[in-house]
């Protein structure tokens, strides 16, 4: 499901088929779907193993290991980019070729500012500190949902049992709260449309609203003994209708996390026709590739969105997503087997190691 998620985020920023489908126009919901899961896979892995400041050490060293390399990695990439295609247009101008782009007067370079620099290195860059989207501009939910991870550590840390669980509820309402008033009131999703697109400013409270979310579903999971088929076919029958109904009543996306909720929890003991349905290889190596489709698309965005822009046809449309798709596939492997899984390996050791060396300290 999140490679599935991913790609259609990835459609969603190409733009091909918007005119034509609701799930690519309202692509970015699909978001949701990664920090609902994020909030059941965490919950999952360490609600009960989070017990002390050594815990804490290692579930920290093990979230960065996770996101920060391929986010460094896919960031540079994007940089570099958009300055080749700078460098690649500045020397068609001086050719005289400018008239076969686009927008020939587009040829300042591109340099971050010490503050995106500084802030894309803490993860701090969706926490408000700026006023748009900066530099590899998905990465957002990735700030986002590390300090979501310190949030939910600090809980597990603070409380047990049924207050660990009120605390969640809590906070999982104060986050929706506050994405449905800066959605309604300050980004007027009701009028404008895209209600729940909260990014640099408000994204962080999406977050969290998700992300526990997903906590509280796995809570909930514990008392489920087996998979309802039934249940599978309602959540994708809502899915389904929300984004049919999305466009005319922005306001049911605030109901699309609940909707996520459902479905993960529809098929969280891997049985029924849906869980069937996503158990081959392909959909297997989609979902291992996923965190990599979501970083990498936008720095190959630079360059087909040039082709997206000049397509005039469905089949052209249909030709250039099929070579997107294609060439985003390719490269997720390489950064997945080159970048994210070695970086991800060497920092779980490193946590490893050192809990290893704690434990074993003479008192």
């Amino acid at each position: 499901m999140r490679g599935i998620a991913a790609l259609i985020v990835a459609l969603y920023h190409l733009g091909i088929g918007a005119q034509y489908s609701a799930l690519i126009r309202n692509g970015y919901l699909f978001v949701d779907l990664f920090f609902v899961l994020s909030g059941f896979i965490m919950c999952a892995a360490y609600a009960s193993r989070l017990s002390g400041a050594e815990d804490l050490r290692v579930f920290l060293v093990r979230r960065i290991g996770r996101l920060f390399p391929l986010l460094v990695f896919s960031t540079l990439v994007w940089v570099l980019g958009t300055n080749a295609i700078v460098l690649a247009k500045r020397v068609l101008v001086d050719y005289g070729y400018a008239g076969a782009l686009a927008n020939p007067q587009a040829l300042e370079w591109l340099v971050p500012s010490a503050s995106e620099v500084l802030s894309t290195l803490t993860l701090t860059h969706s926490l408000g500190l700026f006023d748009r989207l900066i530099l590899n501009t998905p990465s957002w939910s990735i700030s986002v949902e590390f300090y979501a991870y310190v949030l939910f550590a600090a809980l597990c840390l603070a409380l047990a049992g049924r207050a660990r669980l009120f605390a969640f509820a809590l906070v999982s309402g104060v986050g929706a709260l506050i994405t449905i008033w800066a959605s309604i009131q300050v980004h007027a999703c009701l009028e404008q449309k895209g209600c729940l697109s909260l990014t640099y400013d408000f994204g962080f409270a999406r977050a969290v609203f998700s992300f526990f979310l997903g906590a509280l579903c796995w809570h909930v999971s514990r008392h489920v003994k087996a998979s309802v088929p039934a249940m599978q076919w309602v959540a994708l029958a809502l899915l389904v209708l929300i984004f049919m109904l999305v466009d005319a009543h922005p306001a049911l996306a605030f109901v699309l996390p609940f909707v996520f909720a459902l479905l993960i929890l529809s098929v969280c003991k891997d049985q029924g026709p849906l869980s069937a349905a996503l158990a081959p290889r392909p959909f297997q190596l989609l979902g291992l590739w996923s965190y990599s489709i979501y970083l990498m698309h936008m720095p190959l965005l630079l360059v087909f969105e040039n082709f997206a822009r000049r397509v005039d046809s469905f089949g052209g449309g249909i030709t250039v997503a099929i070579a997107f798709v294609v060439v985003l596939l390719a490269v997720s492997a390489w950064t997945y087997r080159y970048v994210e899984d070695p970086m991800r390996v060497w920092f779980n050791r490193l946590a490893t190691r050192r809990s290893v060396a704690v434990t074993r300290t003479p008192v």
